[in-house]
């Protein structure tokens, strides 16, 4: 963005990058509390046809983010993000008004891939939007707060619309919403302007990493209604490794990679997405196993169960801010060690939760400690992720971040299912079957905190980068 900016101008650019990337998370846990009535209105045949709903979206996501990322940066970021936009809002409405079940899996879809330009497009016009060392600060933490924020969002907000209105609700917001961010990106963020060098969409690059992401994701969610020694789990786990390890190859050759592999020669980058993947694995676990012990053990409403979670997206949001004030003093290694450890400590007092257990003294606290945890984490991370990378690689480095978050989310609910799924089994023997749950449920806790420990100890690997992003290198962005 040219330096004439004006200060309106670039709060409006951190408002619709912002609110798009809240869109984006919030689409993805917004659907849980609504499945029950979704599966009575449309007549879903079963339980894992009904899990479509949730995971069409994050398969399609998942396996188009790098694709996104690569195009922002050839196609122009304003044209990939209204695009995006575009099929997200398209796919919304197809969502709300349709009376099939089909046609919602394959709607979901469609938004997921609509958020995989989304995505990555807004965080690369947010990362070449701001030069000034403390607004680009304050700006990637509001960013990466929201991926905590958005997720509680959609649950308290699913849950309030399902019980207060219908489910439809939870896609007609995406709407208005949608079309306010397209007419105010189209007067705040500048037209793209030529690219310095030609470039071309690396098309076999991009359809090796696509069905090699899309595999690796449908194989992961899959185990879900199938164990993770079934042949068609194992194959599909397979076929994904050898189509990435050709696209690794492939790019290492072509003079017009979809993503240059010097990227991951910046330390920064490489273990901030290593790091999102544990850490997303966790915290949406986290999501996914306490709704379930909130709905299923406790018999708690849709509207209880989302309000329930206000305190851990306030938690959210207050160390965020903290994070952003912190950054340029303790740096982004201090920060999420402390993060981090906060969070594997909430995620560990989670096994004091009984079959009757109270909220304020079981839940209560680990919600707060979980919160703030990663309120202070993911604001350095996202800036690791982005630190040190040129202009031209921004849409490439914002869509690997965002694809190791839905990596991630997608691997540690599959994974932790499994292994919450076989130990209720093993306990139902000798127990009830709610105390059984809290069994298999704890189990998916204690994992989830080593997952969240194993993060914060390879945090250490980072260099402590006290200013978010070398401000040389994005010296003269469009």
């Amino acid at each position: 963005m040219p330096a004439t900016t004006t200060p309106v101008r670039s709060g409006l650019v951190l408002l619709i990058t912002a609110c798009a990337q809240f869109l984006v998370i919030l689409d993805e846990t917004v659907v849980n509390v609504a499945l029950p009535s979704i599966s009575r209105d449309l007549g879903f045949a079963s339980a894992s046809s009904l899990a479509w709903v949730i995971d069409a979206y994050m398969l399609l996501f998942g396996g188009f983010l790098i694709l996104g990322g690569r195009s922002a940066d050839l196609f122009g970021r304003r044209r990939v993000f209204l695009v995006g936009l575009s099929l997200f809002v398209l796919a919304s409405l197809v969502s709300a008004t349709t009376h099939t079940a089909a046609v919602l899996v394959v709607a979901r879809g469609a938004q997921g891939l609509g958020a995989a330009l989304l995505s990555p497009a807004a965080l690369s016009i947010l990362v070449t939007a701001f030069t000034d060392l403390a607004e680009r600060r304050r700006a990637l933490g509001i960013w990466g707060g929201l991926a905590g924020i958005s997720g509680v969002t959609g649950v308290v907000l699913g849950g309030i619309l399902t019980d207060t209105a219908s489910w439809r609700w939870i896609f007609l917001i995406n709407i208005p919403i949608g079309l306010a961010l397209a007419a105010v990106a189209r007067a705040a963020v500048p037209p793209d302007s030529p690219a310095r060098r030609p470039g071309r969409l690396d098309s076999v690059g991009a359809t090796l990493v696509s069905a090699g992401l899309l595999t690796l994701v449908y194989s992961v969610i899959s185990t879900a209604h199938r164990p993770w020694t079934h042949p068609l789990t194992l194959g599909g786990l397979t076929l994904a490794a050898v189509l990435l390890i050709v696209f690794v190859l492939r790019e290492s050759r072509t003079d017009e990679p979809l993503i240059r592999l010097r990227l991951f020669a910046h330390r920064a980058t490489s273990v901030a997405n290593v790091m999102m993947i544990l850490g997303a694995a966790g915290l949406y676990a986290i999501f996914f196993f306490i709704t379930l012990y909130m709905q299923v053990v406790h018999a708690w409403s849709p509207l209880r169960s989302g309000l329930s979670f206000v305190p851990i997206g306030i938690s959210i949001a207050v160390f965020s801010g903290v994070a952003i004030q912190l950054m340029p003093r303790a740096g982004a290694r201090t920060l999420l060690i402390t993060g981090l450890t906060l969070a594997a400590v909430g995620q560990l007092l989670l096994l004091r939760t009984t079959v009757d257990g109270s909220y304020l003294t079981q839940l209560l606290p680990c919600l707060v400690l979980i919160g703030c945890g990663y309120g202070l984490s993911l604001v350095p991370l996202v800036t690791a992720a982005v630190s040190g990378l040129r202009p031209d690689e921004a849409g490439a480095g914002s869509g690997l971040i965002n694809t190791a978050q839905q990596a991630g989310g997608a691997i540690g609910i599959a994974a932790l299912a499994t292994v919450a799924t076989s130990r209720f089994e093993h306990a139902l023997v000798t127990s009830a079957p709610r105390d059984a749950m809290v069994t298999g449920f704890h189990t998916a806790w204690l994992l989830g905190a080593a997952v969240t420990v194993a993060a914060a100890l390879i945090a250490l690997l980072l260099p402590p980068l006290r200013s978010e992003v070398d401000a040389a290198a994005l010296q003269g962005a469009a």
